[in-house]
């Protein structure tokens, strides 16, 4: 392993704990990831790094990143539509912390999907910093009350204070996290509180007998693969204290469809959603549909409870 790498990832772990793994990315090249032993973080190498240039999340990312499975971009509005039940969800990660006195900010919040949620409920304050232009100016356009940084949060310069940080897929998208974990420390009160969702190095369908989901899983945008310890110990090391639990993004029936077909559904609509096998329109159907909700509910339970969703949520306070 590059001793310059570890330097710039502003890791502070040891480079003989690392090991190298080859691994190969969504769009099918090869390529190498450094795994720290002692916790099973991964760093991709710099070799195979794609966002650099600062305007790759200006523009390109969106166009790259597609919520299809075969690609084409996707207007926010459409984007809000088909996350806003899992928007829901992830609003609740932190709920019970919001209040009317709630001093918000949001990193990297896309089409603003979360942030919409905390608006409606009505805080004092409610920003949001977004480095893509299209996804920018949408939430202008579309959500009075919220104040939209369109820029990287290294760039942009914030004169208030929050007791509110939040990000969703965002820090594995960056170089050094524990310097992006010290700027949000920066811009809160004492007493803040954080929530940040990554995508989990140990999600479970890795576990599952579908080779091709090894190789979609590591993403070229993304430089860091994290596990519930090393996102708390990166999290600790930029001074906040808590604790990281697992979130189960895509639901069960997502989970089947990949043990079945070793490929990924169709689109982010279909992957999100839990199917119905009936109309509801009596007691048996009602019975059957109950069934349904039911077995992925008890998934979910079973997956969180050994830390095997595929996000990681931390949730602490500025110590």
């Amino acid at each position: 392993m590059d001793s310059q790498l570890l330097l710039d990832t502003g890791l502070e772990y040891d480079i003989n704990d690392f090991s190298k793994k080859s691994i190969v990315l969504r769009d099918g090249r090869e390529s190498v990831l450094w795994v720290h032993e002692p916790t099973g973080h991964g760093i991709l190498d710099r070799k195979y790094w794609e966002n650099i240039d600062e305007d790759y999340y200006k523009e390109d990312y969106r166009q790259q990143s597609s919520t299809n499975a075969k690609g084409g971009f996707v207007e926010p509005k459409e984007h809000l539509s088909i996350c806003e039940k899992l928007n829901k969800r992830q609003y609740e990660q932190f709920s019970d912390r919001v209040n009317k006195d709630t001093k918000y900010l949001e990193v990297g919040c896309s089409f603003g999907g979360v942030a919409k949620n905390v608006l409606d409920f009505g805080v004092e304050v409610c920003d949001v910093v977004e480095p893509n232009k299209v996804d920018a100016e949408f939430i202008k356009e579309n959500f009075d009350g919220i104040t939209v940084y369109n820029d990287l949060l290294e760039n942009v310069n914030i004169d208030k204070k929050y007791n509110l940080i939040v990000s969703f897929e965002v820090l594995e998208h960056t170089i050094a996290p524990i310097e992006f974990l010290k700027k949000c420390n920066n811009l809160m009160d004492r007493g803040g509180f954080i929530n940040i969702e990554v995508p989990n190095h140990d999600d479970v369908i890795l576990r599952y007998n579908t080779d091709r989901y090894k190789d979609f899983y590591y993403h070229k945008a993304h430089i860091h693969y994290f596990t519930d310890k090393s996102l708390n110990d990166i999290c600790s090391m930029a001074g906040f204290d808590g604790s990281v639990s697992s979130f189960l993004y895509y639901p069960f029936f997502n989970h089947v469809f990949w043990l079945q077909n070793n490929k990924p559904q169709n689109s982010a609509k279909l992957a999100l959603h839990t199917p119905l096998p009936t109309d509801g329109k009596n007691e048996v159907d009602v019975e059957l549909n109950n069934f349904y909700s039911e077995v992925e509910d008890r998934y979910d339970k079973l997956i969180n409870k050994h830390t095997l969703g595929d996000c990681l949520v931390f949730k602490g306070q500025k110590i």
